[in-house]
Protein backbone atom coordinates (compact mmCIF):
# COMPACT_ATOMS: atom_id res chain seq x y z
CA UNK A 1 0.00 0.00 0.00
CA UNK A 2 3.04 2.39 1.12
CA UNK A 3 4.05 2.10 -2.62
CA UNK A 4 1.20 3.63 -3.88
CA UNK A 5 0.90 6.86 -5.98
CA UNK A 6 -1.45 9.70 -5.06
CA UNK A 7 -3.33 11.32 -7.94
CA UNK A 8 -1.84 14.87 -9.14
CA UNK A 9 1.39 14.93 -7.91
CA UNK A 10 2.51 11.51 -7.81
CA UNK A 11 3.47 11.70 -4.35
CA UNK A 12 4.11 8.31 -1.92
CA UNK A 13 1.03 7.91 0.19
CA UNK A 14 3.00 8.28 2.97
CA UNK A 15 4.43 11.55 2.05
CA UNK A 16 0.74 12.74 1.00
CA UNK A 17 -0.63 11.58 4.12
CA UNK A 18 2.03 13.37 6.07
CA UNK A 19 1.36 16.11 4.09
CA UNK A 20 -2.00 16.34 5.12
CA UNK A 21 -1.00 17.21 8.90
CA UNK A 22 2.21 20.05 8.06
CA UNK A 23 -0.39 22.74 8.05
CA UNK A 24 -3.35 21.82 10.39
CA UNK A 25 -6.80 21.55 9.26
CA UNK A 26 -5.63 24.20 6.20
CA UNK A 27 -2.96 21.41 4.51
CA UNK A 28 -6.26 18.82 5.21
CA UNK A 29 -8.60 20.26 3.50
CA UNK A 30 -6.10 21.18 0.12
CA UNK A 31 -5.04 17.57 0.19
CA UNK A 32 -8.53 16.30 0.45
CA UNK A 33 -9.79 18.25 -2.13
CA UNK A 34 -6.63 17.19 -4.50
CA UNK A 35 -6.38 14.45 -3.93
CA UNK A 36 -9.12 11.97 -5.98
CA UNK A 37 -7.76 8.76 -6.10
CA UNK A 38 -5.88 7.36 -2.88
CA UNK A 39 -8.17 6.50 0.14
CA UNK A 40 -5.58 6.63 2.96
CA UNK A 41 -4.49 10.05 2.10
CA UNK A 42 -7.77 11.22 2.09
CA UNK A 43 -8.67 9.60 5.29
CA UNK A 44 -5.32 11.12 7.08
CA UNK A 45 -6.46 14.67 5.21
CA UNK A 46 -9.95 14.00 7.03
CA UNK A 47 -8.63 13.15 10.04
CA UNK A 48 -6.53 16.03 9.82
CA UNK A 49 -9.51 18.32 9.31
CA UNK A 50 -11.16 17.09 12.41
CA UNK A 51 -8.41 16.98 14.80
CA UNK A 52 -6.93 20.05 14.05
CA UNK A 53 -10.07 21.70 13.06
CA UNK A 54 -11.54 21.49 16.15
CA UNK A 55 -8.40 22.18 18.20
CA UNK A 56 -8.29 25.47 16.37
CA UNK A 57 -11.68 26.39 17.35
CA UNK A 58 -11.33 25.57 21.09
CA UNK A 59 -8.16 27.44 21.02
CA UNK A 60 -9.80 30.87 19.42
CA UNK A 61 -12.73 30.46 21.44
CA UNK A 62 -10.44 29.89 24.52
CA UNK A 63 -8.01 32.75 23.78
CA UNK A 64 -11.37 34.82 23.21
CA UNK A 65 -13.13 34.51 26.68
CA UNK A 66 -9.45 34.89 28.72
CA UNK A 67 -9.02 38.26 26.43
CA UNK A 68 -13.21 39.05 27.09
CA UNK A 69 -12.23 38.65 31.16
CA UNK A 70 -9.47 41.27 30.89
CA UNK A 71 -10.92 44.19 30.01
CA UNK A 72 -10.99 47.04 32.44
CA UNK A 73 -14.46 46.88 32.18
CA UNK A 74 -14.40 44.45 34.81
CA UNK A 75 -11.88 46.32 36.86
CA UNK A 76 -9.37 43.60 37.47
CA UNK A 77 -12.27 41.33 39.78
CA UNK A 78 -12.33 38.44 37.27
CA UNK A 79 -8.58 37.91 36.64
CA UNK A 80 -8.48 34.66 37.91
CA UNK A 81 -11.23 33.79 35.81
CA UNK A 82 -9.53 34.99 32.97
CA UNK A 83 -6.13 33.12 34.05
CA UNK A 84 -8.42 29.87 33.81
CA UNK A 85 -9.24 29.87 30.44
CA UNK A 86 -5.55 31.20 29.86
CA UNK A 87 -4.13 28.15 31.20
CA UNK A 88 -7.41 26.16 29.40
CA UNK A 89 -5.90 27.76 26.23
CA UNK A 90 -2.70 26.87 26.79
CA UNK A 91 -3.25 23.39 27.71
CA UNK A 92 -5.24 22.57 24.51
CA UNK A 93 -2.07 24.33 22.41
CA UNK A 94 0.99 22.32 23.88
CA UNK A 95 -1.68 19.12 23.54
CA UNK A 96 -2.36 20.07 20.12
CA UNK A 97 1.40 20.67 18.99
CA UNK A 98 2.05 17.64 20.24
CA UNK A 99 -0.41 15.54 18.70
CA UNK A 100 0.81 17.26 15.27
CA UNK A 101 4.31 16.32 15.73
CA UNK A 102 3.18 12.52 16.45
CA UNK A 103 0.97 12.62 13.45
CA UNK A 104 3.38 13.53 11.23
CA UNK A 105 6.19 11.58 12.30
CA UNK A 106 4.10 8.33 12.70
CA UNK A 107 2.42 8.92 9.68
CA UNK A 108 5.88 9.64 7.36
CA UNK A 109 7.44 6.04 9.13
CA UNK A 110 4.50 4.37 7.45
CA UNK A 111 2.48 4.16 10.89
CA UNK A 112 -1.27 4.60 10.33
CA UNK A 113 -2.45 6.66 13.42
CA UNK A 114 -6.12 6.81 14.38
CA UNK A 115 -6.97 9.04 16.56
CA UNK A 116 -9.46 8.53 19.32
CA UNK A 117 -12.90 9.52 18.24
CA UNK A 118 -11.40 11.43 15.86
CA UNK A 119 -10.42 9.08 13.44
CA UNK A 120 -14.11 7.32 13.83
CA UNK A 121 -15.81 10.85 12.82
CA UNK A 122 -13.09 11.16 9.73
CA UNK A 123 -14.72 7.75 8.49
CA UNK A 124 -18.23 8.45 9.32
CA UNK A 125 -17.82 11.93 7.27
CA UNK A 126 -15.96 10.26 4.16
CA UNK A 127 -18.84 7.97 4.12
CA UNK A 128 -21.33 10.28 4.27
CA UNK A 129 -19.68 12.72 1.74
CA UNK A 130 -19.42 9.50 -1.27
CA UNK A 131 -15.58 9.94 -1.01
CA UNK A 132 -14.80 6.28 -0.40
CA UNK A 133 -12.63 5.31 3.36
CA UNK A 134 -9.79 2.89 3.42
CA UNK A 135 -10.92 -0.62 4.95
CA UNK A 136 -9.91 -0.47 8.93
CA UNK A 137 -8.02 -3.72 8.68
CA UNK A 138 -5.84 -2.52 5.83
CA UNK A 139 -4.41 0.56 7.34
CA UNK A 140 -3.12 -1.60 10.35
CA UNK A 141 -3.83 1.06 12.53
CA UNK A 142 -1.18 1.71 15.42
CA UNK A 143 -2.69 3.72 17.80
CA UNK A 144 -0.84 6.46 19.40
CA UNK A 145 1.75 4.30 20.85
CA UNK A 146 3.62 2.29 17.40
CA UNK A 147 1.62 -1.04 18.49
CA UNK A 148 0.11 -2.44 15.78
CA UNK A 149 -3.15 -4.06 16.35
CA UNK A 150 -3.80 -7.23 13.95
CA UNK A 151 -7.08 -9.41 14.03
CA UNK A 152 -5.23 -12.90 14.94
CA UNK A 153 -3.29 -10.78 17.75
CA UNK A 154 -4.11 -12.15 21.45
CA UNK A 155 -4.21 -9.80 24.07
CA UNK A 156 -1.24 -9.87 26.46
CA UNK A 157 -1.89 -9.11 30.33
CA UNK A 158 0.42 -6.41 31.03
CA UNK A 159 0.86 -4.28 33.44
CA UNK A 160 -0.44 -0.68 32.55
CA UNK A 161 3.37 0.77 33.88
CA UNK A 162 4.90 -1.46 30.40
CA UNK A 163 1.71 -0.95 28.38
CA UNK A 164 3.06 1.31 25.44
CA UNK A 165 -0.63 3.35 25.70
CA UNK A 166 0.49 4.30 29.41
CA UNK A 167 3.68 5.44 28.20
CA UNK A 168 2.52 7.54 25.52
CA UNK A 169 -0.49 9.20 27.87
CA UNK A 170 2.13 9.62 30.25
CA UNK A 171 4.59 10.98 27.71
CA UNK A 172 1.68 13.53 26.32
CA UNK A 173 0.61 14.48 30.13
CA UNK A 174 4.42 15.09 30.88
CA UNK A 175 4.86 17.32 27.87
CA UNK A 176 1.04 19.39 28.55
CA UNK A 177 2.05 19.95 32.53
CA UNK A 178 5.90 21.11 31.71
CA UNK A 179 4.59 23.51 28.79
CA UNK A 180 2.14 24.39 31.32
CA UNK A 181 4.83 25.46 34.33
CA UNK A 182 7.22 26.93 32.13
CA UNK A 183 3.84 29.39 31.17
CA UNK A 184 2.87 29.71 34.87
CA UNK A 185 6.27 30.55 36.48
CA UNK A 186 7.71 32.81 33.60
CA UNK A 187 4.69 34.97 32.78
CA UNK A 188 2.08 34.23 35.62
CA UNK A 189 4.88 33.50 38.62
CA UNK A 190 2.03 36.36 40.64
CA UNK A 191 -0.81 34.08 40.33
CA UNK A 192 0.95 31.45 42.32
CA UNK A 193 -0.68 32.89 45.73
CA UNK A 194 -2.80 32.31 48.29
CA UNK A 195 -6.64 33.73 47.32
CA UNK A 196 -8.89 35.18 50.37
CA UNK A 197 -12.37 36.61 50.17
CA UNK A 198 -12.42 39.84 52.41
CA UNK A 199 -16.13 41.48 52.84
CA UNK A 200 -16.09 45.25 53.16
CA UNK A 201 -18.86 47.65 53.76
CA UNK A 202 -21.11 44.50 51.82
CA UNK A 203 -18.03 44.46 49.09
CA UNK A 204 -16.87 41.05 48.54
CA UNK A 205 -13.30 40.61 46.90
CA UNK A 206 -10.67 38.16 45.99
CA UNK A 207 -7.46 39.26 47.23
CA UNK A 208 -4.30 37.27 46.15
CA UNK A 209 -0.91 36.97 48.30
CA UNK A 210 1.83 35.87 46.28
CA UNK A 211 4.36 33.45 47.32
CA UNK A 212 6.92 33.19 45.13
CA UNK A 213 10.20 36.28 45.95
CA UNK A 214 12.40 37.69 43.36
CA UNK A 215 14.85 35.17 44.39
CA UNK A 216 12.36 32.84 41.67
CA UNK A 217 15.25 34.71 39.20
CA UNK A 218 17.91 32.33 40.94
CA UNK A 219 16.42 28.97 39.87
CA UNK A 220 14.23 29.82 36.71
CA UNK A 221 16.99 29.55 34.15
CA UNK A 222 17.93 25.81 35.28
CA UNK A 223 13.57 25.21 35.64
CA UNK A 224 12.86 26.75 32.36
CA UNK A 225 16.08 24.38 30.87
CA UNK A 226 14.41 20.96 32.75
CA UNK A 227 11.10 21.75 31.25
CA UNK A 228 12.67 22.22 27.97
CA UNK A 229 14.52 18.98 28.05
CA UNK A 230 11.18 17.57 29.57
CA UNK A 231 9.21 18.49 26.31
CA UNK A 232 11.83 17.21 23.89
CA UNK A 233 12.92 13.92 25.43
CA UNK A 234 9.02 13.00 25.61
CA UNK A 235 8.76 13.75 22.10
CA UNK A 236 11.96 11.72 21.15
CA UNK A 237 10.21 8.90 23.13
CA UNK A 238 6.72 9.33 21.22
CA UNK A 239 8.26 9.98 17.77
CA UNK A 240 11.53 6.64 18.58
CA UNK A 241 9.76 4.78 20.75
CA UNK A 242 12.98 2.29 22.13
CA UNK A 243 14.02 1.04 25.49
CA UNK A 244 17.28 2.01 25.64
CA UNK A 245 16.60 5.40 24.32
CA UNK A 246 13.77 5.76 26.94
CA UNK A 247 15.67 4.91 30.05
CA UNK A 248 18.36 7.48 29.08
CA UNK A 249 16.19 10.09 28.38
CA UNK A 250 14.54 9.17 31.71
CA UNK A 251 17.81 8.98 33.59
CA UNK A 252 18.82 12.47 32.13
CA UNK A 253 15.41 14.17 32.87
CA UNK A 254 15.55 13.16 36.64
CA UNK A 255 19.10 14.35 37.19
CA UNK A 256 17.93 17.65 35.99
CA UNK A 257 14.79 17.46 37.92
CA UNK A 258 16.82 16.39 41.28
CA UNK A 259 19.17 19.75 40.52
CA UNK A 260 16.15 22.08 40.36
CA UNK A 261 14.76 20.39 43.60
CA UNK A 262 17.81 21.12 45.63
CA UNK A 263 18.19 24.72 44.21
CA UNK A 264 14.46 25.45 45.09
CA UNK A 265 15.31 24.20 48.96
CA UNK A 266 18.62 25.99 49.07
CA UNK A 267 17.35 29.06 46.97
CA UNK A 268 13.89 28.71 48.87
CA UNK A 269 12.22 31.64 47.09
CA UNK A 270 8.68 31.52 49.18
CA UNK A 271 7.24 33.88 51.55
CA UNK A 272 4.41 33.19 53.23
CA UNK A 273 4.54 36.08 55.85
CA UNK A 274 1.92 38.20 54.57
CA UNK A 275 -0.80 35.09 54.35
CA UNK A 276 -4.27 36.31 56.50
CA UNK A 277 -4.12 33.18 57.91
CA UNK A 278 -1.59 32.40 61.26
CA UNK A 279 -1.77 28.80 61.02
CA UNK A 280 -0.82 29.05 57.47
CA UNK A 281 2.11 31.53 57.70
CA UNK A 282 3.33 28.64 60.27
CA UNK A 283 2.75 25.06 58.53
CA UNK A 284 2.94 26.30 54.77
CA UNK A 285 7.26 26.35 54.96
CA UNK A 286 7.97 22.99 56.53
CA UNK A 287 4.94 21.64 54.20
CA UNK A 288 7.24 23.19 50.95
CA UNK A 289 10.57 21.46 52.84
CA UNK A 290 9.27 18.56 53.21
CA UNK A 291 7.87 18.17 49.49
CA UNK A 292 11.01 19.20 48.23
CA UNK A 293 12.82 16.89 50.37
CA UNK A 294 10.26 14.14 48.54
CA UNK A 295 11.06 15.51 45.05
CA UNK A 296 15.01 15.11 45.79
CA UNK A 297 14.51 11.28 47.31
CA UNK A 298 11.82 10.22 44.60
CA UNK A 299 14.22 11.72 41.60
CA UNK A 300 17.19 10.04 43.25
CA UNK A 301 15.01 6.61 43.26
CA UNK A 302 14.30 7.21 39.81
CA UNK A 303 17.72 7.52 38.58
CA UNK A 304 18.62 4.52 40.24
CA UNK A 305 15.95 2.41 38.77
CA UNK A 306 16.34 3.81 35.40
CA UNK A 307 20.37 3.37 35.35
CA UNK A 308 19.79 -0.09 36.50
CA UNK A 309 17.41 -1.00 33.51
CA UNK A 310 19.24 1.08 31.02
CA UNK A 311 22.45 -1.18 32.16
CA UNK A 312 19.98 -4.49 32.38
CA UNK A 313 18.61 -3.69 28.52
CA UNK A 314 22.70 -3.06 27.18
CA UNK A 315 23.67 -7.07 28.84
CA UNK A 316 20.40 -8.28 27.23
CA UNK A 317 20.86 -6.76 24.13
Amino acid sequence: MDKEKTGGARLETHVASTLAYVGWWVSGLIVLLLETRNRVVRFHAMQSIVVFGVASILIIVLSTIASFFTLAVWGGVLVPVSLLFTVLWALVLAFAIVLWILLMVRTYRKQHVLVPLAGDIAFWLLDQFKMGAPEREAMAFRGLTGGERRRDERPRHARPEDSAVGRAIGSVAIIVWSIFLFIVFNFYADYIAFYHSSTVDGVTQLLRYPILTAELAIVLPILNLTLALSVLGHVLVLSWNRYLVREVIEVVLHIFGLIVAIAFLLVFPFDFSDLPVVGLRTVLPTVAIVILILAIVGNIIEIIVHSGRFLRGVVVR
